[in-house]
């Protein structure tokens, strides 16, 4: 888990480099080519996850436009007028726009304490679109600015639509085809300058697309899940959180940005908010408290984890 969360706070430092040569949309596409390479791979390895069924197909299709071109599309335009460090904040406040949507689709209860995370968060998200470019509220920094906030919204959708067809299917299967299916249309409206000026990148694009494409969405996918079983869906998340900590180091340390008094008081808000909804909505949708006791009662029987979650089911 470590690992991922240094690829991922890198992640926001490489769309830079690679934004020097390719355009948002190039960008995209680009590590799009090549992490479908290593998912097709992947797919290869283990075919029970391999084709989508007719039925399937419409909903990996919106999560393909949706939580893949387009997040990744809107998070590189906006990298283009905003520093890394501030990108990686805005997109870390994504826990709270699923945590609204899932009140709102999935009836998961917020309750006064996951509303008190969500206010505390956006008054983060207030100091870091005030103070955190260089050169204040221009133009530039608006648009950057609103569309990671758009790519924070719409990655927040993701999770909420995918996540029947991840509990059926798995998570491998979801993410490449969430690439597989963007691909085509990244492809057709891409601009013949994108295609011409592949021969020439520089290195430092190339490495930054590669760690892109392998580190952070590959082998990021499949150390995040890897870990997941083993520290559990909390400490999981609870780890998550340093990813905007991280970046704001990295982008200090390999960029060059600024970070003052607003940025990190925003940063500490935000990341603040987020941790306090996301317990919220653990505790106001955990099981009810005899049913925790039940499994913890079959646990100590020494049942094996399916013949207990059978017993429990069937009570």
């Amino acid at each position: 888990m470590t690992l991922t969360i240094i690829f991922w706070s890198n992640a926001f430092i490489a769309i830079k480099f690679g934004l020097r040569e390719l355009s948002p949309l190039g960008l995209t596409a680009l590590r799009f080519i090549l992490a479908s390479a290593f998912f097709l791979i992947a797919l290869l390895l283990f075919p029970k996850s391999r084709i989508p069924t007719s039925k399937e197909l419409p909903l990996l299709l919106v999560l393909a436009l949706l939580g893949g071109a387009s997040y990744h599309i809107l998070l590189n335009y906006g990298e283009q007028f905003v520093p890394a460090g501030t990108a990686s904040l805005i997109i870390g406040s994504s826990p709270i726009f699923t945590a609204i949507l899932a009140s709102i689709f999935l009836k998961e209860k917020l309750g006064s304490l996951g509303i008190l995370g969500i206010a505390i968060s956006f008054s983060g998200l207030f100091l870091i679109s005030w103070q955190g470019t260089p050169n204040g509220l221009g133009m530039g920094a608006w648009q950057g600015f609103l569309a990671i906030l758009g790519a924070s919204i719409s990655w927040s959708s993701y999770p909420i639509l995918a996540k029947r067809i991840v509990a059926n299917r798995g998570p491998l299967f979801v993410s490449a085809y969430t690439h597989f299916l963007a691909l085509p249309f990244l492809l057709v409206f891409t601009s013949g300058s994108f295609y011409a000026k592949l021969p020439s990148l520089g290195a430092q694009v190339w490495i930054a697309v590669l760690f892109l494409a392998i580190f952070c969405t590959f082998l990021g996918y499949i150390f995040y899940n890897r870990a997941l079983p083993i520290l559990g869906a909390t400490a999981t998340s609870t780890y998550s959180y340093l990813v905007p900590v991280l970046a704001l180091f990295f982008s200090w340390l390999i960029l060059k940005e600024q970070i003052n008094w607003f940025i990190a008081l925003g940063a500490m808000l935000v990341i603040s908010g987020v941790a306090i909804t996301n317990w919220a909505l653990q505790f106001r949708n955990r099981p009810p408290a005899e049913v925790a006791n039940k499994g913890k009662i079959l646990k100590k029987e020494g049942l094996p984890t399916d013949e207990a979650r059978s017993r429990l089911d069937s009570s």
